[in-house]
């Protein structure tokens, strides 16, 4: 038994060949916590559009028989298009017409029989009403027959889509778009929580809008932009909020990247900008920040050892984060080398 003892005491006593480590000081970096109020900017992903963007459709759907413009061609208010066959159309043109004309003749004849007395009201106002319809059906048919031929119903730039004579297209489907180029708008999405802060201007009640930065990657270029529009219901599976604002710029040609309304090209991607609110806190380097499954944390100093600290981010911002709780002014956040950190942890700095 005695032997025993000493052999569990022995085990006892016995020291890992890890348990040095437990005391050597970690080497890490540290940045002291200040506060600093920022102006916080909201950053959303948009798209470049132009202003007018009219798609191109037949009212009636049918056979193409010509198409008159390319893709880049511009176009004059009136400028025929492309057309559709319309050979039915004119039929029920002519056969209208002629119904029209023997209406009106009918009726030159038998009004001054009515006047007279030879024909009775009765039958005068079917005459009339004859008549009525006859102009009615005359009419319908000129526009179905004028819907055979596509105008431009203003002037700008055609951006025809894959289709070719001898196609049939649908009623009301699309062959193209006319897009006026001398101005541009950027639609971009903004969440609910955010879409108080947009404001819409309104010249009427002399309300400014918000101002909008919209940068543009490809061109390295930026616009500045006013929010004209946002909608009144949000997307049912994005719970976002659709916002329009007009770019404002020049369309002269201009040098270096300076912006000008003619560098831009419907469909690019922008980042839409908005500065719009204050924001305090404590500004620490997004590299301190730790993600946790109860929010974010990071690891603060005290007495010379190492503690982990839950805090609260408030914003993101150009050098870090903005932290509006769990910091004070003074402390002591290690930014690099907290991967092997543990809580009470020795550092060396």
């Amino acid at each position: 038994m005695l032997a025993a003892a000493a052999v569990l005491a022995a085990g006892c006593t016995k020291k890992s060949k890890y348990s040095h480590l437990a005391d050597k000081p970690l080497p890490v970096e540290i940045e002291v916590v200040g506060e600093s109020s920022k102006v916080v900017s909201d950053t959303y992903v948009g798209e470049i559009r132009p202003a007018v963007d009219i798609p191109l459709v037949f009212q009636l759907g049918g056979r193409i028989t010509g198409i008159y413009v390319k893709s880049g061609d511009k176009v004059r208010e009136g400028q025929v298009l492309a057309t559709i066959d319309d050979t039915q159309a004119k039929a029920l043109l002519e056969s209208a017409d002629a119904m029209l004309k023997q209406a009106e003749d009918a009726y030159r004849r038998l009004k001054p029989v009515h006047k007279k007395g030879g024909l009775s009201d009765v039958k005068w106002v079917e005459m009339e009403t004859s008549l009525e319809k006859a102009r009615s059906m005359s009419i319908s048919a000129h526009k179905r027959y004028d819907d055979c031929t596509l105008r431009a119903a203003q002037a700008g730039v055609v951006d025809m889509k894959s289709v070719d004579v001898g196609q049939h297209v649908a009623p009301s489907q699309s062959i193209g778009n006319l897009m006026d180029m001398s101005s541009y708008v950027v639609w971009f999405t903004v969440p609910e929580s955010e879409i108080g802060r947009i404001k819409v201007r309104d010249e009427r009640a002399k309300e400014a809008g918000t101002q909008i930065t919209v940068s543009l990657p490809a061109l390295e270029k930026e616009y500045e932009a006013v929010v004209s529009e946002k909608s009144l219901s949000a997307s049912k599976l994005a719970h976002t909020y659709k916002v329009k604002a007009d770019i404002k710029g020049s369309d002269k040609v201009t040098k270096g990247n300076e912006p000008s309304i003619k560098d831009l090209l419907p469909g690019m991607v922008c980042r839409a900008i908005v500065a719009n609110r204050e924001s305090r806190g404590y500004i620490i380097s997004a590299s301190c920040v730790q993600t946790q499954q109860r929010g974010h944390s990071v690891w603060v100093l005290r007495e010379g050892k190492a503690h982990k600290q839950m805090i609260k981010i408030a914003d993101f911002v150009e050098n870090g984060v903005l932290v509006s709780e769990g910091l004070q002014m003074g402390d002591t956040v290690i930014s690099t080398g907290y991967q092997k950190m543990y809580e009470n942890a020795k550092v060396v700095f």
